[in-house]
């Protein structure tokens, strides 16, 4: 009697901390402290439900055996059903108190900034220049439907490189890991395939692979030391960008999912490269400033231009009408040359 009433107590103090770290989880940002003691509670409740079934496990038996045990039994195994579903779907009201949760936890978070470094200036002992790339209001793509109810988003590929003042391809000198590798994901047939990511840069490299496409294959090399993962948000790479003069350098951004009103899934049905898996949207843009690597001082990239939807060719397009968001992927990039 003594060990019952004992762990009934108990289990009613650890159920009231429960509680109480429970709803400061739920609506405040992680705290270590209240976190910790959350745990230890748990454990603590988990003791003390064993110890209950065990001193009440003949009266719990006969519960169940009545008709109104039976009863709660499986209307409590259907609400955990109901539940499981409503999360996994997104339905409402369970995905909708996970919602204002985290609009609880996001309104009493300080404001962070999110800035990554790359460096790819090897053994140089100073970069020639550094590019501060600025995020825009469409940098990263609304949550796309997975399996199971889970989501991702999609963040742009990148790729900057040196032309002469005439035009001609002198070298990369950084581009996204997925874009320089095609990696995509795999499909049946191999690696996914997206010459429509970056066009206008994968058409002046001019390196054609054996599907035809000028976009990088898997297994390439000579891209291995200019390329990286693309950061989530604002970044600023340092580049060993040769002291040659003048020569223009530019860079192409593209990200899947930014469809609009023009570009729509359904807009090229006979494209097989744009309509084929339904995530192109409008096509990349191309910035470009002329720098004299000979002055130092920062240079601001301008936008001259887009390159085919489906990456047919190399081409630059100039007009933007059809334009809209894309615009906003980057908010401005910078070249600071030293």
């Amino acid at each position: 009697m003594n060990l019952r009433i004992a762990t009934t107590v108990t289990i009613s103090m650890v159920f009231v901390t429960l509680m109480t770290t429970g709803i400061l989880l739920y609506s405040m940002p992680w705290n270590y402290f209240v976190g910790a003691i959350h745990i230890w509670a748990s454990i603590f409740f988990i003791i003390g439900t064993f110890l209950h079934f065990k001193n009440n496990f003949r009266s719990y038996l006969s519960h169940i055996k009545r008709k109104i045990g039976k009863r709660s039994l499986a209307f409590s195994g259907l609400g955990f059903l109901v539940l499981l579903g409503g999360l996994m779907f997104g339905a409402a009201p369970f995905a909708s108190v996970m919602e204002f949760g985290e609009a609880l936890r996001t309104a009493n978070q300080p404001a962070t900034h999110e800035y990554t470094l790359l460096d790819l200036t090897a053994d140089m002992d100073r970069p020639a220049m550094n590019l501060f790339i600025k995020a825009g209001s469409a940098y990263e793509s609304e949550p796309q439907p997975a399996v199971l109810g889970f989501t991702y988003t999609s963040v742009p590929q990148i790729a900057v490189w040196m032309e002469t003042l005439e035009g001609e391809y002198i070298d990369t000198l950084y581009v996204t890991g997925k874009a320089a590798s095609s990696g995509y994901g795999e499909t049946d047939s191999g690696a996914t395939r997206r010459p429509e990511a970056l066009p206008y840069w994968s058409h002046s490299r001019g390196i054609r692979e054996a599907d035809g496409y000028f976009a990088p294959h898997q297994n390439n090399s000579d891209l291995d030391g200019v390329s990286g993962a693309t950061p989530k948000s604002d970044y600023q790479i340092a580049l060993s960008a040769p002291r040659m003069g003048r020569y223009r350098l530019l860079l192409e951004v593209n990200r899947s999912y930014d469809f609009n009103g023009y570009y729509s899934r359904d807009r090229f049905p006979e494209d097989p490269v744009y309509s084929g898996d339904g995530s192109s949207g409008q096509p990349s843009l191309i910035y470009e400033a002329v720098i004299d690597s000979q002055v130092p001082g920062q240079y601001l990239l301008s936008l001259i231009g887009h390159g085919h939807h489906s990456g047919a060719d190399g081409e630059l397009y100039p007009t933007l009408d059809e334009i809209t968001s894309a615009k906003d992927i980057l908010a401005f990039i910078v070249a600071d040359v030293e």
